[in-house]
């Protein structure tokens, strides 16, 4: 069975920042909601073409800081995925990021287990400057390279989503530096936004949203297109991977599917723990 990347960093990592046009977060307009939230995976569908017969698995996700000190970020990402013939594997991906309140700053690590042996290992960062940003890595090899100022970081890259879904606008594009894949590449994203949505829903996952108490909190269907700049062969640039979910305006996300072309997981969100914010001092630094 072929290994399947995630960006599940960008999915649910929101700062809640004016973004300006160096792509530096400018000034904070809304809060990210401090919490840890634990979602169960199931195989949603699948292609004959991909010969995946089963799939389960789990993600929990823990963010921590603050608007002003940064946020960091911990995920925890299982899958336990069969083909048609009962041949199975169990992937285990650790992922730990931290990303200032300036979006000047971005450290990334990740560990990935297949079958409990140690599949990849990255460690990197990216600082901003006027011109470019510059990512330096030392796993899994050492290198650095450049990338174009306009590249956001993840917490930057969902804080544009969320101030567009706001101001109304239902398409837009950005390109993401989130450190995965190796570290070694920005992509491309596209998003659709939905209309905003308030009140509890009668959806699977519901539950867990309104024992936190985030029924009348709004939030909005987004499906988010990531393109790494490979055409098919038709001369097509198709997505490498599509992520749907609910955006709550607190940084919030539930209702997930993940789309991978061959197979799709869906992610239910099971439980959900929001924790008081954290003091901070925006002084400068």
């Amino acid at each position: 069975m072929k290994k399947r990347n995630t960006h599940l960093l960008a999915a649910t990592l929101l700062a809640g920042a004016t973004i300006a046009a160096d792509g530096s977060a400018a000034a904070a307009t809304a809060d990210l909601a401090l919490h840890r939230a634990v979602y169960d995976l199931s195989l949603a569908d699948s292609t004959d073409d991909s010969a995946i017969g089963g799939a389960a698995g789990r993600m929990v996700y823990d963010v921590s800081g603050s608007a002003c000190d940064g946020y960091t970020t911990n995920l925890r990402f299982v899958t336990q995925i069969s083909d048609t013939e009962g041949n199975g594997r169990v992937t285990d991906v650790h992922t730990s990021t931290f990303e200032d309140g300036a979006g000047k700053r971005f450290r990334f690590a990740t560990r990935t287990y297949v079958d409990g042996n140690l599949s990849e290992d990255t460690v990197g960062s990216a600082d901003r400057s006027s011109g470019s940003v510059r990512v330096q890595l030392s796993k899994p090899e050492k290198k650095s390279f450049d990338l174009p100022a306009a590249v956001l970081f993840p917490t930057q890259h969902l804080a544009a989503l969320l101030q567009a879904a706001e101001a109304g606008r239902h398409f837009v594009q950005i390109d993401l530096f989130d450190g995965s894949d190796k570290g070694d590449k920005p992509y491309a994203t596209s998003a659709v936004i939905g209309a905003a949505l308030t009140g509890p829903d009668a959806l699977a996952d519901g539950g867990a949203a309104t024992k936190a108490g985030i029924d009348a909190v709004a939030r909005w269907p987004v499906t988010l297109s990531y393109f790494d700049g490979k055409a098919a062969a038709n001369g097509e640039e198709t997505p490498v991977y599509e992520l749907s979910f609910l955006l709550y305006e607190n940084g919030i996300t539930r209702r997930m599917k993940l789309d991978y072309g061959g197979f799709a997981l869906e992610g239910r969100l099971v439980n959900l723990e929001i924790r008081p914010q954290e003091e901070a001092s925006c002084g400068e630094r």
